[in-house]
């Protein structure tokens, strides 16, 4: 599945010269935690998020610091009391293209602690994906079919065991009878015993699993 897959289309956006008030209101009115923020020819330039706004010198003195420490609070005393949403917004931003995977939107996210990512196709912004669309599209998420019969199960979790974990096939020994897997050999920590267990309860027609693989360190 892409982002296009997932994305939402239609986007409010606002601009860098409205006022910090009116895109509070708008997220508010629009229950919506973020905003993109184009220009006037529509041009993607920062986004706002409701992170930006935690330290607002409208929340009191003790939102943001009261005496220049080092050369980067000038910059924070801006975001802290401008009335811009251009002065207070946070740029680059983090963009995906319409055609990347969804997993490789979730780990963006992730890795920069952000909740929404725009949407791109080329310099045009086409949609936005939130955290919460992330979450439908796992929820939706089916296994993979496979064929029927328990060879075909074993030959798919050995398959998995050594494609997503890289275990040595001649560790582990797979057997299946009557779409219940059983697990023997042996891994090198819990963490990989029990992966193992995931990998095999994943694969569409296993029935049940035995794990028998016992912890050798090397």
């Amino acid at each position: 599945m892409l982002a296009r897959d997932i994305m939402n289309k239609k986007v409010l956006s606002i601009s860098p010269d409205h006022s910090v008030s009116h895109a509070a209101r708008t997220m508010l009115e629009n229950r919506i935690s973020g905003l993109p923020v184009c220009d006037d020819d529509g041009k993607l330039v920062g986004i706002l998020s409701e992170g930006d706004l935690l330290r607002r010198a409208e929340l009191g003195s003790a939102a943001w610091p009261s005496a220049p420490r080092d050369k980067t609070e000038p910059r924070a005393f801006t975001k802290t009391h401008s009335w811009r949403v251009g002065d207070v917004m946070t740029q680059p931003v983090v963009t995906v293209d319409e055609d990347v995977s969804i997993g490789r939107v979730g780990a963006l996210m992730a890795a920069n602690q952000i909740k929404r990512v725009p949407v791109m196709r080329a310099e045009e912004m086409v949609g936005i994906i939130c955290r919460s669309d992330i979450l439908r599209a796992i929820a939706a998420a089916v296994p993979d079919p496979i064929a029927g019969g328990d060879e075909a199960v074993r030959r798919a979790v050995l398959a998995r065991l050594c494609s997503d974990l890289g275990l040595d096939r001649g560790a582990v020994e797979v057997t299946v009878e009557n779409g219940t897997v059983s697990l023997s050999g042996q891994v090198e920590s819990e963490a990989e015993r029990e992966a193992a267990r995931v990998v095999a309860e994943t694969i569409s027609g296993a029935g049940g699993v035995r794990n028998r693989l016992r912890i050798v360190a090397n």
